[in-house]
This record gives C-alpha cells, sequence and structure tokens, in this order.
C-alpha cells in the first residue's frame, strides 16, 4: 500500500519517494476519533458521509415547466436518481440548474477553444435580463417542489441541516446554478438567497456581461466592476461562490476581490488534461490557500487529454447553422419568438461526437493525487458533473458508484482521514466558513 500524506502539505508527498506506512495504529485513532465525532469511516457495513458538489438530473423542459423525469425510479443508462443516489451512499448534493438555454453557435471554435484561449463567439442562451432571472427561478421551484414530494430528499440551507438529514437517513439537497443568470441587479441576488441559494456557480459557456467563461473571453477576460460588485454581494450574503466554468483572468479577480473560501465544484487539473475547463495548479493552490476545495469532474476528458483528441464527430462539422442562430437571437430580443419556448426546441447544444474513449477510476485517482500534491488532501472533494456526461470514468460513471470510487482511493493508500475528506468533510468545511 502507497502511503500517503496526514493532513500536512509538504513539498513532497510520501508517494512521490516510495514511502511505506504501518496504518493499523494510525486507522485506529482516525477511527477512534471520527467515532466521536459521528463521521462513518470507509470499509465494513458504514460508509463516509458523501457530498457530490455538482451534479443534474433529468428533466422535462417545455415552454412552460420543468420537470424531473421519475426521480425515484433507478432507471438504467441514467447517472443520477434518487436511488442510485441511496445506493451509493451518498448524503448530500448540490442540485444544479445547468446552463439554460445554451445552444451552439460556432462549432469550429468550439473544438479550438477546448484546449486554446477564446475570442469568438462559441455559444449563447436563449435568456438575457428578466426572462433568465425566470429561467432561473424556474429550475429553483422544480428542486424544491422535487424535495417537498420526496421521503428521501431534505432541501437544506446550512451544514448543521445537512449533518441533520444524514442521520435521519435522508439526503441533503442545496439548489445551486451553473449560471448566475441576475439581469445585472444585485436585488435579484438577494432574492435567490431568500428562496434558498447558498452555493452558486457564476458562468457558464456563455460570457455573462459581468463575467467571462474558460470557453470564450474578452480581453483581458475577467470581471467588469459589476462582477466585483456581485462578488462583494455574495460574500455579504453569506453565499458560497464556484469558479467552475470561469475564465483564468475570472478566477484571479474573484480570488482577489473575495474575503470568503471560494470553491470549483467539478474541475480537474490541466497540468494531467490540459482542458481549458481544467485548473492550473497555480489556480489550484491559491484556491486551497483561501480555504477552499476542488470537486473531482468525472468526465473522462478531464481525467485523459487523449480521451478528448480522439473524440469521433459525426461527419464534418457543419458551421452552416450559425446565420440560423444568431437571428434566433435577434428575433427573441424582438419578442418575435419566446425564449422559453426556444429552449425547449433546442437541438445541438453541443458537438456532435459519436464515439467517446473513456478512463479508467484508477486514472481518475492519479487526478486525485495531483491535486492533493498541490493542494493538499483537506481542498480536495467530489463533484462529478453527473447526469448528462457522454464519457464517464468507468468505475465511478454514476451515483450509485460513489463507494466504489472511495474504495479506489483506499487501495491508493489514502488514509481514512484523507477519503473522510474527500468523500464530504472538505466541502462541509469550506461550506460551513460561508454559509453558516
Amino acid at each position: 500500500m502507497t502511503a500517503r500524506r496526514i493532513g500536512i502539505r509538504t513539498g513532497v508527498s510520501l508517494r512521490s519517494i516510495g514511502a511505506v506506512r504501518v496504518v493499523n495504529d494510525w486507522q485506529d485513532l482516525v477511527g477512534s476519533i471520527f467515532a466521536d465525532v459521528g463521521v462513518a469511516m470507509p470499509g465494513g457495513t458504514d460508509r463516509c458521509f458523501t457530498l457530490l458538489a455538482h451534479l443534474h438530473m433529468q428533466r422535462d423542459v417545455t415552454g412552460r415547466a420543468i420537470e424531473y423525469v421519475q426521480p425515484d425510479a433507478d432507471l438504467p443508462d441514467r447517472q443520477v436518481d434518487i436511488p442510485k443516489l441511496k445506493r451509493g451512499g451518498v448524503g448530500c448534493i448540490w442540485l444544479s440548474e445547468g446552463a439554460p438555454g445554451e445552444f451552439m453557435v460556432d462549432a469550429t471554435h468550439a473544438l479550438r477553444a477546448t484546449e486554446h484561449p477564446n475570442t469568438e463567439l462559441i455559444r449563447r442562451t436563449v435568456y438575457h435580463g428578466a426572462s433568465g432571472v425566470q429561467r432561473l427561478l424556474r429550475g429553483f421551484d422544480v428542486v424544491r417542489r422535487l424535495c417537498a414530494a420526496s421521503a428521501e430528499l431534505e432541501l437544506v440551507t446550512t451544514t448543521r441541516e445537512t449533518r441533520d438529514a444524514w442521520t435521519s437517513e435522508k439526503i441533503a439537497v442545496f439548489l445551486h446554478t451553473e449560471n448566475l443568470l441576475m439581469a445585472n441587479d444585485l436585488a435579484v441576488l438577494r432574492a435567490y438567497y431568500e428562496v434558498g441559494l447558498r452555493v452558486t456557480g457564476l458562468v457558464h459557456g456563455v460570457p455573462q456581461d459581468w463575467i467571462d467563461c474558460d470557453a470564450e473571453q474578452r480581453m483581458p477576460g475577467g470581471l467588469t466592476a459589476v462582477g466585483r460588485e456581485v462578488v462583494d454581494e455574495l460574500n455579504r450574503l453569506c453565499i458560497l461562490m464556484d469558479v467552475s466554468h470561469a475564465s483564468e483572468q475570472a478566477i484571479d479577480d474573484v480570488l482577489e476581490q473575495t474575503t470568503d473560501p471560494i470553491v470549483a465544484s467539478h474541475s480537474n487539473a490541466q497540468a494531467v488534461s490540459p482542458l481549458r475547463r481544467n485548473l492550473t495548479d497555480a489556480h489550484m493552490k491559491r484556491i486551497a490557500d483561501s480555504g477552499g476545495v476542488i470537486g473531482i469532474h468525472c468526465s473522462s476528458a478531464f481525467v485523459d487529454i487523449r480521451c478528448s483528441r480522439d473524440r469521433v464527430l459525426q461527419g464534418d462539422v457543419d458551421d452552416g447553422l450559425r446565420d440560423t442562430r444568431l437571428q434566433l437571437l435577434e428575433d427573441i430580443r424582438h419578442g418575435i419568438v419566446d425564449p422559453f419556448e426556444a429552449e425547449a426546441g433546442l437541438v445541438g447544444a453541443a458537438l456532435p461526437f459519436i464515439e467517446f474513449p473513456t478512463a479508467s477510476v484508477d486514472a481518475l485517482v492519479d487526478v486525485v493525487d495531483h491535486m492533493v500534491d498541490v493542494a493538499g488532501e483537506e481542498h480536495v472533494g467530489i463533484g462529478t458533473d453527473f447526469q448528462y456526461l457522454e464519457d464517464p470514468v468507468v468505475g465511478f460513471s454514476s451515483a450509485a458508484e460513489a463507494t466504489g470510487f472511495l474504495a479506489a482511493l483506499e487501495r491508493r493508500g489514502y488514509s481514512s482521514r484523507a477519503i473522510a475528506g474527500i468523500a464530504g468533510e472538505n466541502f462541509l468545511r469550506a461550506m460551513a466558513d460561508v454559509i453558516d
């Protein structure tokens, strides 16, 4: 068994010098400590408290409403539903609204932007201003109704409520969005807080007026003056910020502006797989230094760049829809097309790949090794981005396999304390520092 560092970030890991440690006395000690504070240990019949900091559930989106599709059913080929969460021992999820109304405009630039900085138009969303606020509220509403109707789920806004739900054998659910559509109005942020928002992403695949995303940036591509006001207000409201999908300059600007820890809920390491969506080592260390956490992503492309480069497109990239889709935005802007009906009818939001190479769970643990070496084991968690992954990691391809991932960490030699932290305690600590 390969040794891991024990809760201290140093310049060299025990793994890197091939050291071997005797674990029995240490594990007994940690086990007794965890028993005292009520945290379950991995192995046997007990499981760690597990928090998946970013996922979606299958939804039906129409022009008038959003509804989850049979959330209580354990359907095959689905990455998330309530039975899979229970089977995976999951105690808490950030149930994300995702990226409302986004669609591809220019596939050629999208292909290049996966690994290279880009200032060209790639995607746009049908929502802007008031319609974006209405759309986000619809997303929050369906999460609230899901929790109200389920005996297995509990909508929560604090870490204490999260632990109480775990004790009651319920799954704690936090509202989350990847794209903070707020019509550039801080009053909307305050309203979102009253609805229950405590953890939030800032931007997804389309730049907002006040912040740029990883796929498309202005130069420089960070926060505007309004964006800095947004960060200040999120700090004042005690809402935890999630910078996954933000541009590199935007992450720098958020770190400079914030007085609270921040997280990246579903991002891996560029040093292992050089996607723009992954984080540089410098950003991982700065997020850790803020007191934050980085949640692993379960897309194989995020684990091994070859799984991105070796994808197979369905025919040639067709940019012929560019003018049509830009005209759609004009029609929405002039009231000719309803944005909610437009989202319901959108096709082709992503690149038309038909073959997706996959990586193994051991390769994902390699990513964890690197993140721990850079940021420290107390600053790594689990994000996943489940439900709509086309290339999930083999061995951690759904919420039901969360315990298998923890077992893979144990096989790699991670201590019980490290596993409990990565499973959920690290994210809970960062959340408590901000939202409680």
